[in-house]
């Protein structure tokens, strides 16, 4: 086969009882379409997002790999590619190198053992230790998190690796639960905020809906046309989150329900009126 389907300079030595190559010789490169060939350059790009984790070498050897292996016809420059399109944004880079708690955290994961961590929170400014039992690292926007049990807590929740100050894998091992899906996991956040999810409805206005209609913003989200040409957008997510997504639309949204987080946005413009009519020079 090597032989006759792939003209590999390949013989029999009789002497030696076996086939050998006459010259340097390798398996040849199989024909891509255009769009196996961006998805093969794309690849090599996501390889950027593993920067500053344990991961980084293992994904540049491979790349390199793959680049060797690409025919001269499909070989072109990174600089080149740039100019060809951008795959991915990734608007944030990490402050902290995050290689040793990530490496520590892959490998409490793979061998399902429980770790140790402090851990700085946003929320109550304070650095507290939690035992945790990990069960996915994940990437969003830039910035790498995991999700697991915390013990303290006594629920799942997500942890940036950048805001775990210390972490020590421990021999204790867990189980995880066996309904537990990644995917499924992720997928019941708007965005990045899990936990009580609240059936949400926003008001776009006609100018602002023909861009909200043009997307996918979550698996579970429901739209409804209005006469005007607005839509009402009907989602379950975090309040505050969607909060945040919803005051970024300015004039152009509107919270309908629930009640209590039209008031906080209420607040929210009154604020914003005191700090911008405030004449402070």
């Amino acid at each position: 086969m090597l032989r006759d389907d792939f003209d590999a300079p390949i013989v029999y030595d009789r002497g030696r009882g076996g086939y050998y190559f006459e010259e340097s010789w390798s398996m040849p490169f199989p024909n891509l379409t255009e769009g196996e060939t961006l998805a093969l350059l794309i690849f090599l790009d996501v390889i950027e997002q593993f920067k500053g984790t344990p991961l980084e070498e293992a994904f540049n050897r491979l790349g390199e790999k793959l680049k060797l292996a690409l025919p001269d016809s499909l070989k072109i420059s990174y600089e080149d590619f740039e100019m060809l399109l951008s795959p991915f944004l990734v608007p944030l880079t990490m402050r902290v190198d995050v290689s040793k708690v990530f490496g520590e955290l892959f490998r409490a994961i793979t061998d399902r053992k429980r770790a140790l961590i402090s851990y700085y929170s946003f929320s109550s400014r304070q650095v507290t230790e939690r035992k945790v039992d990990p069960y996915h690292i994940y990437n969003f926007e830039g910035v790498w998190y995991f999700c697991g049990f915390c013990h303290l807590r006594e629920e799942i929740r997500d942890f940036a690796l950048d805001r775990v100050q210390e972490v020590k894998v421990l021999e204790e091992s867990f189980a995880r639960p066996p309904d537990f899906s990644p995917q499924e996991y992720l997928n019941r956040a708007f965005r990045m905020y899990r936990g009580e999810a609240t059936q949400i409805r926003i008001r776009f206005d006609s100018y602002q809906s023909a861009w909200i209609k043009e997307r996918i913003w979550h698996p579970a989200q429901e739209i409804e046309e209005l006469p005007d040409g607005g839509i009402i957008f009907t989602i379950y997510g975090h309040p505050e989150e969607i909060k945040r997504w919803v005051i970024g639309y300015g004039a152009h949204a509107e919270i309908l329900e629930p009640q209590y987080l039209r008031k906080e946005i209420a607040e929210e413009i009154e604020k914003l009126q005191r700090i911008y009519h405030n004449d402070r020079k």
